[in-house]
């Protein structure tokens, strides 16, 4: 038999539905969220090494190339020569400014009327103390010729030395047209080759400075409190992570307010042969 369920019975039965719902929940195992684990802090940072620096080398004069001596990929030392400009003015002015410095035949003539003015000066003085058998005027005469030819010295030893700083000046204007390296290192761009031309001040070679391997890398700033330039650490370089050690030569004091990281620079310490500028390198932060 159907029963009918009144029209004011209805909420009494919506309350125990709702009861019997919430005990149901009540005795059903809560699922609990597993815990947040905190994101592991960084170790180690990667960079890599680096020339000491990467040199952009030009001429102080203008010309055109004609002599290459490196190639890219050359080693060389300080002082060897890169490259010449044509220089063949230049070559003729030093010889000629050498010729003229060296000749001597005006110095030669003039100490030889020194020696005479001398003799005859000194003759003239004798005859004069002993019974004056010359005048007065010629005893004086004597004596500014002596004094002249004298003084023909003094102003020949003079052009002398101006043609002396002319010849240097001839000989710097020709090395000037040379190109030399100002430190060891690897040739790794010719930006000019032979036959072309090279304005004043245009790169034409450039050199990675290899007098030092440098490692320079960008470090949290709470892990650099501690470190100080002269500080010993170690560097992992290369793929297979050669422990090698390092001295800091610069801490920056500036920490970068959008990254919060420092800049750091480290020397390698005889890093050996095998390591080369932009050779991949690390370095452990939990070691600082």
């Amino acid at each position: 038999m159907r029963v009918k369920t009144s029209a004011r019975a209805r909420p009494w039965v919506v309350w125990v539905s709702g009861w019997l719902v919430g005990v149901a929940f009540a005795q059903a195992p809560a699922s609990v969220a597993p815990p947040i684990k905190p994101l592991a802090e960084e170790t180690t940072v990667k960079g890599i090494t680096r020339c000491a620096a990467d040199l952009s080398l030009g001429l102080a004069v203008p010309g055109r190339i004609a002599n290459l001596l490196v190639q890219e990929g050359s080693f060389v030392r300080p002082g060897d020569v890169l490259l010449h400009l044509d220089r063949g003015p230049e070559e003729l002015e030093v010889q000629r400014r050498f010729a003229q410095w060296q000749g001597q035949a005006e110095m030669v003539t003039a100490k030889a009327r020194a020696e005479t003015a001398l003799v005859q000066a000194e003759a003239a003085r004798k005859i004069y103390q002993t019974n004056q058998g010359i005048s007065r005027e010629d005893l004086e005469n004597r004596e500014l010729a002596l004094a002249t030819t004298q003084s023909e010295i003094e102003r020949l030893k003079t052009v002398k030395e101006i043609e002396r700083l002319d010849y240097l000046t001839a000989k710097e204007n020709l090395e000037r047209r040379s190109l030399r390296a100002p430190t060891r290192g690897i040739v790794t761009k010719l930006v000019k080759l032979l036959g072309e031309s090279v304005q004043a001040n245009e790169v034409a070679v450039r050199l990675c400075d290899i007098s030092k391997v440098m490692f320079v890398v960008n470090v949290p700033a709470a892990r650099t409190e501690k470190l100080f330039a002269g500080a010993t650490v170690e560097v992992f370089v290369g793929l297979d992570s050669v422990k090698t050690k390092g001295r800091l030569t610069f801490v920056s004091p500036v920490v970068d307010a959008a990254s919060g990281l420092r800049e750091i620079k480290i020397e390698l310490i005889n890093p050996g042969v095998t390591v080369r500028p932009g050779v991949p390198a690390s370095l452990d932060l939990s070691k600082l």
